[in-house]
C-alpha cells in the first residue's frame, strides 16, 4: 500500500481500506470529522507555534484577543528590566486573588481570550507558545508535519468515521481505540520535551508570592 503523505494518498488509502468504492465522494467529509478530532485531542510537538501578544492583540485592559488557530497554552512568558520570566496558568477564579498593580504574573484563559492580573503597560509583549489547529486539507498536495510522522493518527480517525457512516460499530470502535492509544503516545511525548523553561520567577509584589 503506498506511502500517506499528502491529502490525496491520505483519501486513497481510505478509499482502498474500507473496500467501498461506492463511498469516494464521501471520504473528504471523513477526514473533516477526522481533523475535528485531532483538533479536540492530539497535542503535539508538531502543532507548537509561538506569537506575540501586544498592543494590536488587546481587547480591552488586561485582556487580549488570542491566535484564530489557537488551541492550548504550553507557556507563556515576559520581561522585566531584561529578564525573562514565566507566567502561571490559572483559574479564572484564581485569578482575581491576585494584586491588581505591578508585573502580570499569571493568566487565565476563556472565551479565546487571555486576561492578566494587572494591566499590562502599552509597550508589553507578551510570547505565546502554544499548539495551534492544524489547517484542514483542501487541495490534493496539501500535508503537515503530523501527517508526516504520525500517519496512524489521520488514519484511524478517518476510518472511525468510514465505518460509522457503514455503521460497522465494532471496527469503528477499534479505530477510535487506535486512534487514542496514537493520541496518547505523542500527547505524551511533547510533554517529554517540553523542558524546563530557563526564565526567573517573577514576584508579585500586590499578593506576596512568587510564581
Amino acid at each position: 500500500m503506498a506511502l500517506v503523505t499528502n491529502y490525496s494518498t491520505l483519501k486513497t488509502w481510505v478509499s482502498t481500506t474500507g473496500h467501498r468504492g461506492d463511498l469516494t465522494a464521501d471520504i473528504p467529509g471523513f477526514i473533516q470529522s477526522a481533523e475535528g478530532m485531532i483538533a479536540a485531542g492530539v497535542r503535539a510537538i508538531e502543532q507548537v507555534k509561538t506569537a506575540t501578544l501586544d498592543e494590536d492583540d488587546r481587547d480591552s485592559g488586561a485582556v487580549y484577543n488570542l491566535p484564530s488557530d489557537f488551541l492550548g497554552a504550553r507557556a507563556v512568558t515576559g520581561t522585566k528590566s531584561s529578564t525573562g520570566y514565566a507566567l502561571k496558568q490559572v483559574a479564572i477564579a484564581e485569578l482575581y486573588r491576585y494584586g491588581l498593580s505591578g508585573t502580570p504574573v499569571c493568566f487565565s484563559i476563556y472565551n479565546e481570550q487571555i486576561e492578566f492580573r494587572a494591566s499590562p503597560a502599552t509597550d508589553t509583549a507578551f510570547t505565546l507558545i502554544y499548539f495551534a489547529r492544524l489547517a484542514a486539507f483542501s487541495s490534493d498536495s496539501d500535508t503537515n508535519s503530523l501527517l508526516t510522522n504520525h500517519p496512524d493518527i489521520y488514519q484511524h480517525s478517518a476510518m472511525h468515521w468510514f465505518h460509522v457512516h457503514t455503521q460497522d460499530l465494532e471496527l469503528a470502535v477499534a479505530h477510535e481505540s487506535a486512534f487514542v492509544t496514537a493520541v496518547n503516545t505523542v500527547n505524551a511525548l511533547a510533554e517529554e520535551v517540553r523542558g524546563s523553561a530557563s526564565v526567573a520567577n517573577q514576584y508579585n509584589y500586590s499578593c506576596g508570592s512568587t510564581m
